[in-house]
């Protein structure tokens, strides 16, 4: 089990209180040493520090060069390793000088001609001695092969065999480091060696004496221990051998390591034939997965360790060349900028900071972060903090388009939230722009002089999140004044790029009667918030989360770095060109070939950027591209020690180091003047703000052909458009209380409240015109005339105040333009909102359905009726919050579900099964646009029932009917807002640490925009 997943509080450097808050610091301390079961709390930090800012000296600078281009090498042989950099050097002096303002690359041309000779002489007339092991002996996480063991594997005991062969001669060092999740029993030939009972740390040990010439082997038994969550488990490996000529060997855990079930005689014992023993599953590589760093590992790439008996010459050799092609890569005409601005920041401290959403909340932020500025692209470059004044945390600046300001956000370690800061460039004027308890990130200038960032001030939470604050996008003045939240979702929204037309790019995530696990895709909006549409990948599986999406100079396409929805971290480099499709595989590539796409498994097809893409270095992840051309970015690559360096890089894999921080450098920028982009005009009716704030004027939608795009809905079966909201969920108990909800709202999937707004009249011509409310989430549904739902949209839109929107069809794509053919509805005004009898309710079960069916069936399915024993449909307890005879009728639609399938009357509500669609989390079925007609009322055996009049001559009346109708429709919610308004706030020790104290039955309704 991976206590990666589950520490509730990990301490750090933090805020030093004063003698007289001594008393209340130690009980603050103990309650993180023991909070109440489920609740996380604010990290503490005392006595924290900022690192010391200097520029290195030009020998410290060479030697980080020098580590850095070692570390690249991989464990290669350095004569091999060198006569592959002179190829990939000659082909990048080619590329450049083809662009024709690079100068010549004679003399460097020249230099490596030399170089090489020099290395087929050594080659020649000497056997330079190996270095570790061959290329590509990296460890990686490794279990027996049996679903998905980086996310959950049986509690139980797990062995591996490795066994390998030695040459004659004496073992001089003999290092095996190891570790698993939970803990291992290590044998080698057959003798115990080494126990270690913590996954955190490697066992590190000397086996030398152990080893023979001929067969060997290391076996281990791994254990995963009990846990009530998710328990993932693996086992990750490093075997260093020098052997006494000199010569080194490696022996890394992956894919050769053979695993069995149970334990069988004498399997350490290096003579076992194991052939029949299964191939081991490689899950994740080193500082992939849960487990991220690990403490004592020493890291097996450590160019000292593993190049430490490597022939002098070959490694003079070896570097002179790597100088030679940095003097060429540092001439690429795309590099009309010398200086560059960035942040050097700590990892969070906290439970599951390697989440997408949780690694960013302020309250798990870790001080001792820097805004710095970098003069010169090199180690040794003149480096200048910008700030913090005290000790602190960052995530994205930005850069005025004059390159004189910077625009930041920053959280003191004494403050609760990140907060907005702009500063100018030379480190004066600093003032701050927002206040609060709200977190407000990533903010960005924009053409008209407002700013754009996230913020959590919409007070939402996570639907599968409860401890999760929602950032959302947010708009203000040039001096933070007059914030609007533009976004209409309730999950997060992620880091807000500027696209050259004037659009922003960003990345949001939503689950609506969707899986919640894989769709965190690209979207654009006009910075008023208006014309929100999707830019890719909406119905993708590949990539997981297309996070922090740079636009290519003079180019339609758009760099991002692919991360998983629990590995953060663990990002590989793509581009996407949506004029070549907007799901994958259509117009997606992968620059870093070198890491696969994070957590989504390997796809069907992975097209490569360039096919001569090489790998150098073994990274773990590559984070916050920054492109210069279509060949070359700025990129945060994580590699030696865990930690992200800043490197200039090439699609094709050269890059070289620009500089290594303290901890973490991200979002790097050149510090140069930039076009600025076109001013769209803003055409949002804005209702202002705090007094002065009027209720939103509504927008429009219109279509002049809801059959467009769906050739198997039957022409004139569509008489109705129903318009969805699914609310903002502002209520947490701040702890799951069912599954991963709090409070749960569904079995079926991890739920949002909803409510419908309008049942819209659609004409014969299929086209439809109507009001809506503005800054709510929609998503609508065609509907038969009985008002059954015929086809359902999976994925929420929205408009601002006055915003007019048209769409074709039911096919989730809101960047697709309308056709010019005016329909008979759009010659007419828009249709004002036509909720349903009952009005905006929102939609639960016990109001909804239960009613009905104590009416209408419990005659025979109640009390002593006739047809109880067979079917029960009397209200009673059944799991958790969720009463029977719901758990029957919603069957199998949700995971988890506790009711057998064999009962009558399992299933017949026939909800999406959003979570069961397939056995694979990574399956697009999942994620795709349903056929018409395959769903929820219109197959549901309940309505069939309920209307037609057949079953026991029961005909349930037209109001009963439409309201069973809506809760199918719905996707078969247990709670709505009613339910939830009546429950207590949550109240725990601690809760008064939160920045935002959450609420359940007085939670806010927070107005939009």
């Amino acid at each position: 089990m991976s206590r990666a997943l589950s520490s509730l509080v990990l301490f750090g450097l933090a805020a030093l209180c004063p003698a007289g808050q001594q008393a209340d610091l130690e009980a603050r301390r103990r309650l993180r040493a023991s909070p109440p079961p489920g609740i996380y709390l604010p990290t503490i930090f005392e006595n924290p520090t900022t690192p010391e800012t200097r520029t290195l000296t030009p020998a410290e600078a060479e030697a980080a060069l020098e580590r850095d281009w070692l570390f690249q090498a991989m464990g290669e042989p350095l004569p091999e390793r060198a006569a592959k950099e002179v190829g990939w050097a000659r082909s990048l002096a080619q590329r450049l000088a083809a662009r024709g303002s690079s100068p010549s690359f004679t003399a460097e041309l020249g230099e490596l001609a030399a170089l090489e000779k020099r290395l087929a002489d050594l080659a020649a007339t000497s056997q330079a001695p190996r270095a570790a092991g061959a290329a590509g002996a990296t460890p990686h996480w490794i279990w027996f092969p049996e679903g998905r063991p980086i996310e959950d594997a049986p509690a139980e005991a797990r062995f591996f065999r490795r066994t390998f062969e030695l040459p004659a001669g004496e073992v001089r060092r003999a290092d095996l480091r190891i570790t698993a999740d939970d803990a291992c029993e290590v044998f080698v030939n057959a003798a115990h060696v080494a126990s270690n009972d913590t996954w955190q740390r490697l066992a590190t040990v000397e086996i030398g004496k152990h080893l023979r010439p001929g067969r060997n082997a290391v076996a281990v038994k791994a254990v995963n221990r009990p846990f009530a969550g998710k328990n993932p488990a693996g086992l990750i490996a490093y075997l260093t051998i020098v052997l006494a000529d000199g010569r080194q060997l490696a022996l890394a855990s992956d894919a050769s390591w053979r695993a069995e079930k149970t334990e069988r005689a004498g399997w350490q014992d290096p003579a076992l034939d194991d052939s029949a023993w299964r191939q081991a599953l490689v899950s994740a590589p080193l500082g992939g997965g849960p487990w991220r760093d690990i403490a004592g590992l020493g890291e097996p790439g450590d160019a000292a360790s593993v190049y430490a008996h490597a022939d002098p010459v070959a490694k003079e050799l070896y570097l002179a060349v790597r100088k030679v092609k940095r003097r060429i890569t540092f001439q690429n005409p795309a590099l009309d900028f010398s200086q560059v601005l960035f942040i050097d920041q700590p990892y969070p401290t906290g439970p599951e900071t390697r989440h997408e959403a949780i690694h960013r909340m302020g309250i798990w932020a870790t001080p001792g972060g820097r805004l710095l500025a970098l003069d010169g692209l090199h180690p040794g470059g003149a480096v200048r903090k910008l700030a913090p004044d005290t000790p602190g945390s960052f995530w994205r600046p930005d850069l005025s388009f004059d390159a004189r300001r910077v625009l930041f956000c920053y959280k003191s370690h004494a403050d609760k939230s990140f907060h907005l800061y702009e500063i100018n460039l030379d480190g004066t004027g600093q003032r701050q722009l927002t206040n609060g308890d709200y977190d407000d990130a990533d903010p960005i200038y924009l053409p008209d002089g407002h700013i754009m960032f996230v913020t959590t001030r919409g007070n939402s939470y996570v639907r599968c999140g409860p401890f999760i604050y929602s950032y959302i996008l947010a708009r203000c003045d040039a001096d933070g004044s007059n914030i609007y939240l533009i976004s209409m979702g309730g999950e997060p929204d992620w880091t807000p790029a500027l696209l050259p037309d004037g659009r922003i790019i960003y990345s949001r995530w939503e689950y609506t009667d969707k899986p919640l696990w894989r769709v965190q895709s690209l979207w654009t909006t006009n910075p008023d918030g208006s014309n929100t549409s999707v830019f890719w990948g909406n119905q993708s599986v590949w990539p997981d989360h297309l996070s922090e999406p740079m636009p290519i100079p003079n180019s339609r396409r758009v760099m991002f770095s692919g991360v998983g929805h629990h590995e953060w971290w663990n990002g590989s480099i793509g581009i996407v060109d949506p004029e070549k499709g907007r799901n994958f595989p259509d117009g997606l590539t992968k620059v870093t070939a070198d890491v696969r796409w994070a957590e989504c498994s390997t796809p069907p097809v992975d097209p490569i950027e360039a096919a001569d893409y090489h790998a150098s270095g073994r990274f773990a992840g590559y984070k916050t591209p920054y492109p210069l051309t279509e060949q070359d970015f700025l990129v945060s690559a994580c590699g030696a020690g865990g930690k992200f360096r800043l490197y200039l890089m090439d699609v094709h894999g050269n890059r070289e180091l620009v500089y290594e921080g303290a901890h973490n450098i991200l979002h790097a920028m050149p510090i140069r003047p930039r076009r600025v982009p076109p001013v769209i005009p803003d055409r949002v009716a804005w209702p202002g703000t705090g007094k002065n704030r009027k209720p939103p004027e509504p927008g429009v939608f219109f279509s002049s052909d809801v059959y467009e795009g769906v050739p198997d809905l039957p022409r004139g079966s569509v008489k109705y458009l129903r318009v969805w909201q699914m609310d903002h969920k502002t209520y947490s108990t701040w702890r799951k209380t069912y599954r991963n909800s709090g409070p749960p709202v569904s079995i079926v999937q991890e739920e949002g409240v909803k409510r419908i707004l309008s049942e819209v009249p659609v004409e014969a011509d299929g086209s439809v015109h109507f009001k809506v409310p503005a800054g709510r989430a929609l998503h609508f549904q065609l509907l038969d005339e009985h008002r059954r739902c015929l086809q359902t949209m999976r994925s929420f839109s929205g408009v601002m105040p006055g915003e007019v929107r048209g769409c074709v069809g039911c096919h989730e794509l809101h960047s697709t333009t309308p056709p010019l053919t005016q329909g008979e509805a759009l010659r007419r005004p828009p249709t004002p909102l036509s909720p349903p009898s009952w009005g905006t309710e929102s939609i639960g079960y016990e109001r909804f359905v239960q009613p009905v069916l104590d009416r209408y069936c419990g005659k025979c399915h109640q009390g002593d009726g006739k047809g109880r024993e067979m079917l029960d449909l009397t209200l009673r307890p059944g799991v958790s919050v969720f009463k029977e005879p719901y758990l029957t009728l919603v069957g199998a639609a949700g995971w988890g579900n506790p009711v057998p399938g064999n009962r009558p009357g399992y299933g017949i509500a026939a909800a999406l099964p959003v979570e069961t669609m397939d056995a694979s989390l990574n399956s697009p079925r999942a994620y795709a646009t349903f056929r018409p007609m395959a769903y929820l009322s219109f197959k549901s055996r309940l309505i069939e029932i309920a209307m037609g009049g057949t079953h026991n001559d029961v005909r349930v009346d037209p109001l009963s009917l439409h309201r069973l109708i809506a809760w199918v429709d719905a996707c078969a919610p247990y709670n709505g807002d009613e339910e939830i308004r009546a429950m207590p706030d949550p109240d725990f020790p601690g809760i008064e640490d939160l920045p935002v104290r959450p609420l359940v039955g007085t939670a806010p309704v927070i107005e939009r925009p």
